[in-house]
């Protein structure tokens, strides 16, 4: 079957199909602008619906016959909406929208004047204490996401949403709990994509360099059941879930920019180490759109009073470290409008390096024991700390658990320094 489309009368391009079609079947819908889910829509490398101006939207559609016959339309030439020639057929969408006619349906914000379509407008993250939360997502079966996102530091939780425990979470401990979850994460700078649908984990370095340049980043997530793939600045990437289920069930909101405070009604994975290092998003986030729909952050926020989240995205060229914010030789790193004071090894704590530390005496004989109230499950740990002896052996810091043998261990050995990790399986020193 031949195929023509013309841009302007100036550009003109011909095709065949591929198999020795002779119509077109369309029996069920015609989409204008967009759909319910057009990442859904067969064959379409499209995720997003058309933001913009359409005008004389008409439909032409040659029968095999001349009595083809629609009900409620009147085959009558230049009257009314529909036109017939020949064995053409003539519909034109666009007045049969503006005069409601019952076999057209409207679907959101639709206006008939063309009128400047404003851009989504960004949003700023300036701590790593800032989100907002996303209306739950239903994808099950399929589902796509897209967003531009800008920053100049390198780790921070950018997306996380997580199902309903699978089976009663008083009754399991903790370390059995599963349950399906999405995330999309910065690490050293990379970017990475984390999914598990209930038959086992995808974690995928979706990016081979990285992305926390300054400028502005496209993602693109798409998936249809177990197979799915990202594209990042383009370079699209392919991945495929364990076999099994290919359901997605969350249950929670989509958390943007990092995750609140209060995390006793979260269940967080161990893959998504950003979750669990209190890594939170700083930088901008702009175009989000969730299976075809746009979401309006910056509205978003305003409704929720999101701390530390601006309507706007700028980029300082002020560097924030100039000023020497940083007391007690602590050491300063240029984050995203922002410094950052790494106090380690300076025995000084704070947003500045400005308060003392505490400082603790043991004699031999005395230990301190902190009871964790919800047994943790984790990948990654960031422990510091500082100590004087003039003993060549003793125990520095351990952790320990009555489900399991995993134990974490730092102490003096000789004189050394000696980290002993045991998962369960062997020691490693």
């Amino acid at each position: 079957m031949l195929v023509t489309i013309s841009v302007d009368g100036i550009l003109t391009t011909t095709g065949y199909t591929q198999e020795d079609y002779t119509m077109l079947g369309s029996d069920d819908f015609f989409y204008i602008g967009g759909s319910p889910n057009t990442a859904d829509l067969p064959g379409s490398p499209v995720s997003n619906n058309f933001m913009g101006c359409l005008k004389d939207v008409v439909r032409f559609t040659e029968f095999l016959n001349d009595s083809k016959q629609i009900d409620g339309v009147t085959p009558e030439e230049g009257f009314g909406p529909v036109v017939y020639k020949n064995n053409d057929f003539k519909l034109e969408l666009s007045r049969l929208a503006i005069e409601r006619d019952p076999k057209i349906t409207l679907n959101g914000d639709l206006v008939f004047r063309c009128e400047d379509v404003a851009a989504l407008d960004p949003v700023t993250f300036e701590t790593p204490e800032s989100f907002i939360s996303l209306p739950k997502w239903n994808t099950k079966k399929t589902g796509s996401i897209s967003f531009d996102f800008r920053t100049t530091e390198p780790s921070g939780l950018l997306l996380f949403s997580h199902g309903r425990p699978q089976g009663p979470k008083e009754q399991k401990p903790s370390r059995e709990l599963k349950t399906d979850y999405f995330a999309m994460e910065l690490l050293e700078g990379y970017l990475y994509l984390l999914i598990d649908m209930g038959s086992g984990k995808t974690k995928l370095k979706a990016s081979n360099k990285k992305v926390n340049d300054g400028d502005w980043c496209h993602v693109d997530f798409q998936r249809e059941g177990r197979k799915g793939s990202i594209s990042v600045n383009s370079r699209n990437m392919p991945f495929s879930s364990p076999e099994g289920s290919e359901i997605l069930d969350l249950d929670s909101d989509m958390y943007l920019g990092g995750l609140p405070e209060s995390k006793s009604d979260l269940i967080l994975p161990p893959e998504v180490w950003t979750a669990l290092l209190n890594y939170g998003y700083v930088g901008c986030v702009r175009d989000l759109f969730i299976d075809g729909k746009s979401r309006d952050v910056r509205r978003l926020a305003e409704i929720q009073s999101a701390f530390g989240v601006s309507s706007f995205c700028t980029r300082e060229l002020q560097k924030r470290c100039s000023s020497a914010p940083c007391g007690n030789a602590g050491m300063c790193k240029e984050g995203w409008n922002r410094y950052i004071c790494d106090c380690i090894g300076t025995g000084y704590m704070g947003a500045n390096c400005e308060i003392e530390a505490t400082v603790l005496s043991y004699d031999g004989s005395m230990y301190l024991k902190i009871i964790v109230p919800v047994t943790m499950h984790t990948e990654a740990e960031d422990v510091a700390l500082r100590f004087m002896s003039q003993r060549a052996y003793g125990l520095l810091m351990a952790t320990t658990s009555k489900e399991s043998a995993d134990t974490l261990r730092l102490e003096l050995d000789g004189g050394r320094v000696k980290l002993t990790v045991n998962l369960g399986v062997k020691g490693q020193g």
